[in-house]
Formats: structure tokens, sequence, C-alpha cells
């Protein structure tokens, strides 16, 4: 009996710290150190249609709305921290409590995974070549002698640097938006980038086309700064696949692409 009952205390006690544990979806937001409680901020680096840019005075895109996604299942409240992508890559925007995470369709590379840790890929994406049709530029060899516009930091930019004709002049923006009101502008011939952005570009203006798609199998993942952020980690990776698994992250892609 003495035994039986020294079990039985055991199982109570096991019952109820299941119960505690594992009883509630909600996350207990208390053990993931964000920069203000109760409050997922999020860093970005906008404008970059479609995946973030403001409208209305709201930030919006893909990114936008799955982070919002993420934030809402948790319990949490969104901010949204326009830093730019140079503080984002290098940690410093994390490091300095400007955010808790970055979404800013940022490519998993091994240079950058020495600054951040990502979260589990998200989005997969390839280079492109945007051109204005005046130029008669069909390729990027035919950016000998010309201005290619790349974005300051990126994937695109150092791919342009590998492949683009070594009398091209490339001219890197900080801004994402600035390379655009370029083209625009006639300050470039092309634009040299992640397909996202230009294809977006493209829809819109009936100046510029898409003449070469480079197949770099890219994945975007989400940013965290390389220490202090473990548990918010896995409880963003938990979010991307219950989000995948129950189809909102399906019904927002449906609705920006």
């Amino acid at each position: 009996m003495k035994k039986l009952g020294i079990a039985l205390v055991v199982l109570v006690a096991m019952a109820a710290t299941l119960t505690a544990c594992g009883g509630d979806d909600d996350v207990n937001a208390g053990d993931l150190n964000l920069v203000n409680p109760g409050t997922l901020t999020v860093c970005t680096d906008s404008p970059y249609r479609p995946m973030e840019f403001e409208e209305n005075g709201e930030f919006t895109g893909f990114d936008m709305d799955l982070m919002r996604a993420i934030a809402d299942d948790m319990g949490l409240e969104l901010a949204v921290n326009n830093t730019g992508f140079d503080p984002i890559t290098s940690g410093i925007a994390m490091e300095s409590d400007q955010c808790d995470i970055a979404a800013a369709s940022i490519t998993i590379t091994p240079d950058r995974e020495e600054n951040i840790d990502f979260s589990d890929p998200y989005f997969t994406a390839d280079q492109s070549l945007l051109v204005a049709n005046s130029s008669g530029i069909t390729d990027l060899a035919g950016f000998a002698g010309k201005n290619l516009g790349v974005q300051t930091g990126t994937t695109g930019e150092l791919y342009a640097q590998e492949n683009a004709p070594s009398d091209a002049t490339l001219v890197s923006y900080e801004n994402p938006g600035d390379i655009f009101t370029a083209i625009a502008a006639g300050d470039i011939e092309g634009v040299l980038q992640d397909i996202v952005p230009n294809a977006d570009y493209a829809l819109t203006h009936d100046d510029v086309t898409i003449v070469e798609t480079y197949p770099t199998n890219e994945q975007y993942g989400l940013a965290v700064k390389e220490e202090g952020a473990e548990d918010l980690l896995v409880a963003v990776n938990d979010e991307l696949a219950k989000l995948k698994d129950n189809g909102t992250y399906q019904e927002i892609y449906d609705k920006w692409f």
C-alpha cells in the first residue's frame, strides 16, 4: 500500500507537470526575452515589393503578413522597425535590441550565419535581370560598358560581381526602392536582384522587361541574434510548421503571388 501510495503521488505530479507544459498551445511570451514584452518586434528593409512595403501607413507584403500571422498565433502584438539590410545581416539590429527578429527576404548563406541565426527556410527564390526596354540589352553580357543596378550587401550584388562583364559598372544602392527610381530616371540600364521584386515591378511598368533568370535556388530565412534568442527561434520554427500545416501559409502566398 505504501508503494502504491507513492506511485499515485508520482503519477499525479507528472500529470500536473504535463498539463502545465503541454496543455495550452499559447507560447509563454515571458520566456522569449522580447525587446518589448507582449510584442514581437520585427526588423525589415522596406520597400521591397511584394515582400515588405508600406501602404496606408502600415507595413504589408508577404513577409509582413507571415510575421503578423506568427505573432497573432503566439498571442503577441506586432511592431515593425525599418532598419535597412546591412544592420540586419550583420546582426547589429538584433544585438542592439532594435528588434527581436528580422524578416527582409534574407537569403540564408554561410557568411551571414557567422553573424545571425536563421529560422527554417520559408521561401525559395532565384536571381533575375530586369532591363529598360530602351537599352536594347537582352542578356547580362550586354552590360559591357553599361550601368547595372544592385542592392548593397545582397546575393544579387554578389552574383553580379561574379558574372557581369568586367567592364560593367555596378551601381550599388542601400535603399531597395532607390534602385527602381534609378532605372526609371535612366541612371542605370538594368537591375540584377531577386526575381520577386523585379517581377512585381515589371508587372506594373511597360518600359522594362525581365530578360534572364538565374536558378540559384536561394532559401529565405527569418533572422535572430546568435545568442539569447534560442527559445524564440524554436517558437518561430514551430509557428512556421503550423502555418504550413493548417493552410495559412498557402493563403498568404496565394494573396501575393
